[in-house]
């Protein structure tokens, strides 16, 4: 915690120990969003969030804010490095995905140099409808959205976009100009080339996490409000893992096709991810293989589907030095799973009965957190499943114990003893402070520190305030408002209609508001009015 000389919060970030452990796991590909109205002082609220091995978004860090500028994102990231285990230097995360925020852009690449910085694309096709005229939208929008989410390449990304600028005449569109500059940080064909990012392609799965917590927290809490909701809120989504992980263990996922391989997925995968894999295998067998070329390194085969010449071929490389198969569409590097052009070349021409390991990426199996995982200064960082783990076996020695010494006053003497003897070793371990405060252990005494804190200032939020106008601004707003309603569809003042129901959008004649309707002029059929 961070504050100013009047000891108010003016920043805030905690991780507890579950959230910690789990980004050692999951951590490779983090999402960072802001939002607001959690706090009665309008402080920003940060989370850092991920996906799990069954497909969960989890929180790894959060933060408060008193404002959204580079200095305060800088302080944020590298805090959230060194609350990570590992050395703050090694362990940042491998993609982080954000708005198109200048303070995040301008803090990423100041205290994340080595991560890829990548752009929400629904942030990005969500203003198209802002910056391009209606008429346009409608007619050109979804030759956009194609060219966005169905270009096999970067290559021809770039050739499908000229051509749609180019026939829809938007060649002198900033807007476009810019977001196509940048498009090696959001456009899949561009960035899936050569960075993994678990699936995701935007902040959605951040936005989902807000609606969730804003169940728990209000604008009407305190600080220490808020933290006792969030922490209801946190324990029922980890909940919901732990209810995951339970039938994963206890339920055999369901196979269809009576496959050794798909058998081995089943018990490799979790559940969500082996249904993923499940239908990339069903799939593997509608595609036949045509060889390319081979030589002595890699062997080059086209992947083609059965009985549908409109589908697009992809291009299977397998490089015989590291016994792997690699395909054009660029699953593996983008989500870390097998696709159904690798599978199919596995199964049909190495005869494989199980996936091999070189397939299998461990943060999507049933063992993802099956590992120690050390802080920074080497101790142990345990979550509560490892806690339960060893409280039972902690507890099955005892009982052995206890079973054995009970038989002779001898043998139950002696366990008293050696238990008395532990409690009294186990207070030198100064393990077990209950008092919430820091400690600090000095060679003759004990000192507490104690810190206070005061409540923070209430927060300017982002475009929460209003300037005082000229007299030419007023004059210009008056005269708009004297020309009555405008539609952002046809851009017309004075209308009956709204963007909803605009007829320009809707390719149908315009009726002013200032016809009368009840004449007999006009033809009730060729019209339609939405209330």
């Amino acid at each position: 915690m961070e504050s100013d000389e009047e000891n108010k919060v003016t920043r805030c970030f905690w991780a507890d120990s579950i959230s910690r452990r789990a980004y050692s796991f999951y951590g490779d590909v983090v999402i960072f969003d802001t939002t607001y109205n959690t706090n009665r002082y309008g402080m920003i609220f940060a989370p850092f969030t991920g996906v799990n091995n069954h497909g969960q978004t989890i929180i790894f860090a959060c933060a408060f804010l008193n404002d959204e500028t580079a200095d305060s994102f800088v302080w944020l990231f590298k805090e959230f490095l060194n609350a990570m285990p590992g050395n703050a230097s090694e362990n940042a995360p491998t993609m982080i995905i954000t708005d198109q925020d200048p303070a995040m852009t301008k803090a990423i690449s100041e205290a994340l140099p080595q991560t890829f910085h990548r752009y929400c694309s629904w942030h990005i096709l969500n203003k198209f409808s802002e910056k391009l005229d209606a008429v346009k939208y409608r007619n050109y929008y979804q030759d956009f959205h194609s060219c966005i989410w169905n270009s096999n390449s970067g290559d021809e990304f770039d050739s499908r976009w000229t051509e749609i600028v180019e026939k829809s005449g938007l060649s002198d569109n900033k807007w476009l100009e810019s977001i196509y500059e940048i498009r090696s940080s959001w456009i899949l064909a561009h960035v899936n080339n050569h960075c993994f990012s678990a699936g995701m392609s935007s902040s959605q799965r951040a936005k989902s996490q807000h609606s969730f917590f804003k169940n728990y927290v209000s604008q009407s809490n305190s600080l220490v409000e808020f933290m006792v909701q969030f922490k209801r809120g946190l324990l029922h989504q980890r909940h919901y893992e732990l209810e995951e992980d339970h039938i994963n263990i206890e339920e055999k996922a369901k196979t269809v096709m009576s496959l050794e391989i798909e058998d081995h997925m089943a018990k490799v995968y979790t559940h969500k991810l082996f249904y993923e894999v499940q239908e990339q295998l069903k799939e593997s067998f509608k595609y036949k293989l045509e060889l390319l070329r081979e030589n002595e390194t890699p062997c080059v085969c086209k992947a083609v589907r059965k009985n549908i010449d409109t589908c697009k071929s992809r291009e299977l490389t397998y490089e015989k030095d590291s016994d792997f198969v690699s395909c054009s569409c660029r699953k593996w590097e983008s989500e870390g799973l097998p696709c159904r052009h690798v599978l199919s070349y596995l199964i049909k021409i190495q005869d494989v009965d199980k996936l091999p390991i070189q397939y299998i990426l461990k943060r999507w199996t049933k063992k993802a957190r099956q590992s120690l995982v050390l802080d920074s200064d080497g101790g142990e960082i345990t979550d509560t499943e490892t806690l339960l783990a060893r409280r039972t076996k902690l507890f099955q020695h005892a009982t052995d114990a206890i079973d054995k010494a009970i038989v002779s006053d001898e043998a139950s003497q002696l366990l008293m003893d050696s238990l008395d003897a532990f409690l009294e070793n186990f207070k030198s371990l100064n393990i077990g402070n209950e008092s919430g405060q820091s400690t600090v252990v000095l060679e003759t005494e004990t000192v507490t520190i104690q810190h206070v804190f005061n409540e923070p200032d209430q927060v300017r939020e982002k475009g929460c305030g209003r300037r005082l106008k000229k007299g030419r601004e007023k004059r210009k707003v008056k005269a708009k408002d004297s020309q009555g309603k405008k539609c952002h569809g046809c851009g017309l003042y004075g209308q009956s209609h709204d963007k909803r129901n605009c007829p320009t959008l809707l390719g149908k004649p315009a009726i002013s508001k200032d016809w009368d309707l009840s004449s007999s002029s006009i033809d009730e059929d060729s019209c339609s009015f939405t209330e």
